[in-house]
């Protein structure tokens, strides 16, 4: 099993996104097989003590090379922890 560290967090324009605060992320996986966590928190600044909480994970199978996940909610940060028996994540886009 590969655990790999957290991706570096990107902003969740929550003053865009209002309530609705509607997300689409994009993973393009290559014959990746494993969990892909997407982590959020509200903290205004991220350091090692940030709380994360899990919003959605994702299970991939060796045939899967692109899947988008959507979900809601009004984050600060958003980030993605990924655990793999093989393969690899590509990239990983989002939409806030």
């Amino acid at each position: 099993v590969q655990l790999l560290e957290p991706t570096p967090s990107t902003a969740a324009e929550p003053t865009i996104n209002g309530n609705s605060a509607l997300h689409t992320v994009a993973y393009y996986l290559n014959e990746a097989v494993g969990n892909i966590v997407v982590q959020g928190t509200l903290a205004n600044q991220i350091d090692g003590d940030t709380f994360w909480s899990d919003i959605d994970t994702f299970t991939s199978t060796d045939s899967d090379s692109l899947k988008y996940v959507n979900f809601n909610g009004v984050y600060s940060y958003l980030r993605f922890q990924h655990t793999l028996t093989s393969g690899s994540v590509t990239k990983i886009l989002i939409r806030n």
